[in-house]
């Protein structure tokens, strides 16, 4: 495999798959800068110590001033969790490069408005020992060029997505920055992570408007004051993803 010439993409590749990599990488700044304003609002003097709530509102995608703050840190950070890869890809001019196997792009799911060019060619076949039909794969070996023909122009902003932000992502990033690709961002958590937080018309899926820490049981601002319940957990959040 190439060694990638960016270090953002050496540090992203050593978080996400254990490689070896060197001191002078190992020495930069996270990947993450915090981006994310918390605000916690104690209960009145009355309620006893041991039972509060906390609510935690989130910077996300549209914010003005997240999607300000994604562009500043982006494509330098390397990898974007899913809020700042909303902002990119629905604000800030970057295509959603899917690097997934079309079989598993087609399957699965997909993100709305991107486009699949796999790094890896999957098809079904039939195995006589099992008597079943099963997945194999191997190496897209004109992945490069598919990426090339597609976006010629190596200052395109990509916004790399496998299926877990693990499988295929390092592997395309590392290709394509060795191809002289310059502005690429990986998805942290991949599709599987998106498709918790985004429908398949780019929706939000909501299940509450703040985040709830609770200690004891429900209290006047906890669990049953928000309206959850697990009759109204999102299917998403129930949602096991398929092993291809």
């Amino acid at each position: 495999m190439p060694t990638a010439k960016n270090p953002s993409l050496q540090v992203a590749a050593r978080r996400h798959t254990g490689r070896p990599v060197t001191k002078k990488i190992q020495q930069a700044r996270s990947s993450f800068a915090g981006n994310r304003a918390v605000l916690a609002a104690r209960l009145p003097a009355r309620q006893v110590a041991s039972s509060f709530c906390v609510r935690a509102f989130l910077r996300e995608w549209p914010d003005p001033e997240f999607i300000k703050e994604t562009e500043e840190l982006f494509p330098d950070e390397g990898i974007a969790n899913v809020e700042q890869a909303r902002a990119l890809f629905s604000s800030l001019g970057y295509t959603y490069l899917d690097v997934r196997p079309a079989l598993e792009y087609e399957e699965v799911g997909r993100v709305k408005g991107s486009v699949n060019i796999p790094i890896k060619i999957s098809k079904r076949v039939w195995n006589s020992e099992q008597k079943k039909k099963v997945i194999e794969k191997s190496d897209n070996e004109n992945f490069v060029e598919q990426v090339k023909k597609r976006f010629p122009d190596t200052e395109t902003p990509l916004l790399i997505g496998c299926s877990d932000g693990r499988t295929y992502s390092i592997d395309a990033l590392m290709a394509l920055d060795e191809a002289g690709y310059t502005n690429m961002v990986g998805l942290k958590g991949g599709y599987y992570a998106w498709f918790r937080v985004f429908d398949n018309k780019l929706g939000r899926r909501r299940t509450g408007e703040y985040a709830e820490t609770y200690t004891h049981d429900g209290d006047s601002c906890g669990i049953h004051s928000s309206g959850a319940g697990f009759d109204r957990v999102d299917k998403a959040d129930m949602w096991i993803p398929p092993n291809y």
